[in-house]
């Protein structure tokens, strides 16, 4: 949500950011520890971190118009009970799954103020007090252009997430062989999915037909994405988004998809991608893929996913938030 904050304060609002001290923001920083709580081997209790920013976000909760909170996955959803009964009109927007243990959460606080960030997200459990739906967006001149991308000549697949099961890297490397298209995987390796990675992934590593790239920064991410001739899309859940699709279309990269979760909202079939449901179909469409026009892909997130389109959106929640408050 870099981009929101941003492009709010480019416009003149005034953003507080409660997060990490290495985090880079535009706006007013405030932070409960100096680093992102991933990334501090020495922290035994990250949950405490949490409430504590969630304690301060609370103490000066009077300071703001609107608060504007992000619910992720465990210790994520910790917002909801922190910041309720707060007279500040608080928004929060889901970007995690409903699950079956966090569903008795929601359903706890279902008349706080919701944003789903997908149609699909928010059919799955639609007793939600929703102010709306709101598709992320992008800053498209930070991507790369696929046609400005240098490339050895020789097309390739690429997948790009973490490599754990249910994401289906698995999938993506049938799809190649099917396809007879080489693969390049990108992604990061957390210790339980170790396992994962040895059976299902490390078996095909040749070099050649199926590589491992390990996790990239931006800049390389986004290089091999404008250099793909397709981008393989093959979780086995269905996904409450897909930030790596909006960020293949951005580099002009179609998507080749399985058709479930919030895929359909952002891929066009047969002109930013092809969504297919079996591995055949799947390994048709990344062959075909390459007839796809380019610039096709980048005007659909110019035109549906920009950043500007989203902040207006949230602009208008939280118009529609402060309005009806106690305050």
């Amino acid at each position: 949500m870099a981009d929101l904050t941003d492009t709010l304060v480019s416009r003149g609002h005034h953003v507080t950011v409660f997060a990490s001290g290495d985090s880079k923001v535009v706006g007013e920083l405030h932070s409960c520890h100096p680093v992102s709580l991933n990334a501090d081997p020495e922290l035994a209790e990250p949950e405490v971190a949490r409430m504590l920013q969630l304690a301060e976000v609370r103490d000066r909760a009077d300071e703001f118009d609107v608060i504007h909170n992000h619910i992720h996955s465990n210790s994520g959803c910790s917002g909801l009970p922190g910041l309720a009964g707060l007279p500040t009109p608080v928004l929060h927007t889901v970007h995690c799954f409903f699950n079956r243990d966090n569903t008795a959460l929601f359903q706890r606080y279902r008349e706080e103020r919701f944003v789903a960030v997908s149609h699909h997200q928010r059919s799955t459990l639609p007793e939600l007090n929703y102010q709306g739906v709101v598709h992320h967006g992008l800053e498209l001149q930070r991507f790369p252009h696929r046609a400005d991308a240098d490339s050895d000549g020789r097309p390739f697949l690429v997948f790009l997430g973490r490599i754990r099961p249910e994401k289906g890297v698995h999938k993506a490397i049938e799809i190649a062989y099917r396809s007879g298209l080489p693969l390049k995987i990108a992604g990061r390796v957390k210790a339980r999915d170790a396992a994962y990675f040895a059976q299902a992934v490390e078996p095909h590593l040749d070099g050649d037909h199926v590589e491992y790239l390990g996790e990239l920064g931006f800049g390389d991410k986004t290089r091999l994405l404008a250099q793909a001739q397709a981008t393989l899309v093959t979780s086995q859940i269905p996904e409450p988004f897909g930030l790596v699709t909006l960020e293949s279309l951005a580099c002009g990269t179609p998507v080749v998809a399985l058709p479930t979760g919030a895929t359909p909202e952002l891929v066009q079939d047969g002109v930013t991608g092809f969504l297919r449901p079996t591995t055949p179909e799947l390994a048709l469409g990344a062959v075909q893929a390459a007839a796809l026009d380019p610039a096709a892909c980048r005007a659909a997130v110019a035109d549906r996913f920009s950043t500007a389109r989203m902040t207006e959106q949230y602009l208008h929640v939280y118009a529609q938030a402060a309005g009806t408050s106690a305050r």
